[in-house]
């Protein structure tokens, strides 16, 4: 009897020592992760609030290529020096104490002090100079204006931040650089270019985030209706968002089809954005027609019931949502397309997409490129973002096509040169979606940087793509595609469960023949 309680006694002491050597070394190990996770910001959230943000090599540089040189040129003879003034509508201790505000009061200091003798500040106290604060449209302290000669803009503290989508009042990255040189830059140029967004085909005029994207490229952004106006000569960027209906011909006069492509021959700039449920495919035969001619057919085939529908793009092992409809796209590997967004390195994400395939009339030169003579200019096609080879397309609810062999296009870009040297660009996007509120004020996608990248690579110069958002948080877990959520919840599953059970295995083998 007492070999027995001693034998006892013997395995439950060797059962609690290995009980205790796993815990402590899941507690080494987790101190170890946290640790790493520290270093390496791996699904690391940073709680301060009042982190300081300095200015990047690549906002210095921006400001100094592309906003002292106006300030300079504005200067030439004059021999009152014109600085940029950078007006706060607080005083500097409410500044300095606002978490909202201490971010932007921080970089526009540190910007003066990089730029002393182009860059100046001052403080508007707004509610003893009403006049003053209406002269530059200032509705409350928390607004910053940039002022330069007689032209000005004014920006609230709101839109330095990029906020969560489902709550517009919690800013989850700071996007302060490019809106301040932004701003900079718009009140240095003496002729703002112009965009236009067509009207009249059921567009939707109320898309507001890309339209500040677009007046933070630099532009001054107007409304045209191509069915009684001309498209006029200042304007530098044309855009469609979401059109229902199709373009439409007048007796007599030139229809909107011929003024559009007569644009884009004259080195006009046009951007359109369609999606599967917004565009009835085989619906809009002028607009469909105009876009061949520049190489981009958007997918589309008869129904059972005798409809034409759009393709619709799923991939459910590279999606944001669990229904496989939010697609992460990929950039193309060659072309001019690979050449437009070499420096681009977010994720994207086209929603509710359709996908763009190349009119046969193009040729592929074998570089990435389908191209076409015609009417004496050179048109060339290629892609700017595709799908990954696990994509499908889905036509009233079944597959109707794989990207197994090659991969959809979800947008593209083409071009063309005429004798004069003029170049015409066409951006072809098929996901309104895209440029949504949700994806372009993301702080984990990189949606309005494309928009921005194609811009300057379309012939804006000084619109700020390589100035980025700093997120108060890492965001790997929100840019997690399906597949790599499934396999990090197997892991994250299984490898607790088999380490327990091989623990518990080997204690129980020892315990049988001890």
């Amino acid at each position: 009897m007492k070999k027995s309680r001693i034998k006892k006694l013997h395995f439950g002491s060797a059962a609690i020592a290995v009980t205790l050597l796993v815990l402590c070394a899941t507690v080494i190990l987790n101190v170890i992760a946290a640790m790493l996770a520290s270093r390496y910001e791996w699904m690391y959230v940073n709680m301060n609030t009042k982190t300081v943000y300095s200015i990047s090599d690549n906002c210095r540089q921006y400001v100094s290529d592309y906003i002292i040189p106006e300030i300079d040129k504005a200067n030439e003879g004059q021999q009152a020096k014109q600085k940029i003034r950078i007006i706060f509508c607080d005083t500097q201790d409410s500044l300095k104490s606002d978490d909202r505000l201490v971010n932007i009061y921080n970089s526009i200091l540190e910007l003066k002090s990089m730029f002393p003798e182009h860059i100046e500040t001052s403080h508007l106290n707004i509610w003893e100079n009403p006049g003053d604060a209406r002269e530059y449209g200032i509705e409350s302290t928390g607004d910053i204006v940039c002022v330069f000669g007689s032209r000005f803009e004014t920006v609230n503290f709101a839109d330095f931040y990029l906020t969560d989508p489902t709550d517009n009042t919690k800013a989850i990255a700071y996007n302060g650089e490019k809106i301040l040189a932004s701003c900079l830059m718009r009140v240095t140029q003496k002729t703002p270019p112009n965009c236009y967004f067509t009207v009249n085909h059921g567009e939707n005029t109320e898309s507001l985030s890309l339209m500040r994207t677009i007046i933070e490229s630099g532009y001054t952004v107007n409304f045209l209706d191509l069915s009684s106006q001309d498209i006029p000569a200042d304007c530098e960027l044309l855009v469609t968002y979401a059109p229902e209906r199709d373009l439409s011909f007048s007796s007599g006069e030139m229809g909107e089809p011929e003024k559009l492509d007569k644009y884009m021959k004259n080195g006009g700039r046009y951007m359109v954005f369609i999606s599967a449920d917004t565009y009835a495919a085989g619906g809009h035969t002028n607009f469909e027609t105009l876009l061949g001619n520049w190489g981009v057919t958007f997918m589309h085939k008869t129904a059972n019931d005798g409809t034409e529908q759009s393709y619709l793009i799923k991939d459910p092992s590279n999606s944001l949502t669990v229904d496989g409809y939010t697609v992460i796209a990929k950039k193309a590997q060659s072309g001019i397309g690979a050449s437009a967004l070499s420096k681009i390195d977010y994720p994207n994400a086209f929603a509710n997409s359709t996908c763009i395939e190349f009119a046969p009339e193009f040729k592929s030169d074998g570089k990435g490129n389908f191209i076409k003579e015609q009417d004496g200019i050179t048109k060339t096609v290629s892609p700017l973002l595709v799908t990954h080879g696990t994509a499908q397309a889905w036509m009233g609810g079944i597959t109707v096509a794989r990207a197994d062999e090659k991969p959809f296009t979800l947008m593209s870009i083409s071009s063309g040169k005429n004798a004069n040297g003029k170049t015409g660009h066409l951006i072809a996007c098929a996901s309104t979606e895209f440029a949504s509120q949700n994806s372009l004020g993301s702080a984990v996608l990189g949606n309005s940087r494309v928009i921005t990248e194609v811009i300057r690579y379309m012939g804006r110069d000084n619109a700020p793509s390589n100035l980025v958002f700093k997120s108060f948080s890492g965001t790997k877990i929100e840019s997690l595609t399906t597949s790599a959520a499934n396999t990090y919840t197997v892991v994250l599953a299984l490898v607790p469960t088999l380490t327990v059970a091989i623990c518990g295995t080997v204690i129980l083998v020892r315990r049988k023949y001890l």
